[in-house]
């Protein structure tokens, strides 16, 4: 699975492997993204389903010290991935669930920004729409239409001052497009995004987006082949492009 966690909200850089309970954390998320690779949805959700339970009981046996597993990082790296498949799977409810789960973990989150909280909001959103629940997902897509351009201006500002110029991890079309994908027109979402995969062979975010959306939409066929073009066309882009 496309792992952009280097190209948003930083992480807490955490020794990996620090105690046992923080390896068998770690390598259930490796098992689960073997899994993942390899076509094996239900595996993969069971996987998921098991790590979430596990990294919660950590989070909350340590809170001031969880290691690599603080709450955003639970829902970026695992539990948003988790509804996703789920919805791909038609399993709405229990999607849903985590969905709102994630909304309250990320609520009061001071190191997830809005790039992560509206990409939560958005996934729910477009869950909504599916199950006829229009009046809250409108007023949600409403409160993140003109807001999500934003998301990328600490990348577009981190390349302008920083010396040597650091890859470009976002783009304010990026995150329009993935706001479209959600909230009003896929067609258009998806233009934005094969445009700036175009302009920024580089950058996962449009990658991630589609491959976010196609989960979603149940072509988990279509996702795994778009997940396989980002990351080939991370290492073959030379550092010096990715800008």
């Amino acid at each position: 699975m496309l792992n952009s966690g280097a190209q948003t909200t930083s992480q807490k850089s955490v020794a990996g492997g620090r105690d046992p309970q923080e390896t068998a954390l770690n390598e259930q998320d490796r098992l689960a993204q073997k899994a993942h690779a390899k076509g094996e949805i239900e595996k993969e959700i069971e996987l998921r389903k098991n790590l979430s339970a596990a990294v919660w009981t950590n989070y909350q046996q340590a809170p001031k010290d969880p290691g690599r597993w603080d709450r955003w990082a639970i829902v970026y790296f695992n539990d948003l991935p988790l509804a996703l498949l789920l919805e791909e799977t038609r399993d709405w409810a229990e999607a849903e669930a985590i969905y709102r789960r994630n909304q309250s973990a990320l609520k009061h989150e001071r190191l997830a920004g809005n790039d992560i909280k509206s990409e939560n909001d958005l996934h729910l959103a477009h869950l909504l729409l599916k199950e006829g629940k229009q009046s809250e997902a409108e007023t949600i897509c409403a409160h993140w239409k003109y807001k999500v351009k934003h998301n990328a201006d600490f990348a577009i500002e981190a390349v302008r001052t920083n010396i040597p110029t650091p890859p470009l991890y976002d783009a304010p079309e990026v995150e329009i497009g993935a706001w479209e994908l959600a909230c009003e027109t896929p067609e258009d979402g998806l233009r934005l995004l094969k445009e700036q995969i175009q302009v920024h062979p580089g950058m996962l975010a449009p990658f991630k987006a589609m491959v976010n959306y196609y989960t979603s939409e149940g072509d988990f066929r279509t996702a795994l082949a778009i997940d396989k073009d980002g990351s080939s066309a991370l290492m073959s882009t030379p550092d010096a492009e990715r800008k």
